[in-house]
């Protein structure tokens, strides 16, 4: 599971905003995305789409995808 290393990258990585969606509840979110398979990380900045990552990383990958 990509939750628990996600919440614990939130922890150390101070300026960055984290999201979880539940795509199930949230489909309009999700459509608008793209997300076609879970788990995805998606990285924004300045309201654009810059990263996108799908599948299980380990905790080391997910701090240096949200740090990019």
């Amino acid at each position: 599971m990509l939750g628990p290393v996600v919440s614990e990258v939130s922890e150390q990585v101070e300026d960055v905003d984290f999201f979880k969606v539940d795509v199930d509840q949230s489909s309009d979110l999700a459509g608008k995305f793209g997300v076609q398979s879970i788990p995805t990380l998606i990285l924004i900045k300045n309201k654009e789409e810059v990263d996108r990552h799908v599948g299980f990383i380990p905790e080391e990958q997910v701090k240096a995808f949200a740090e990019a």
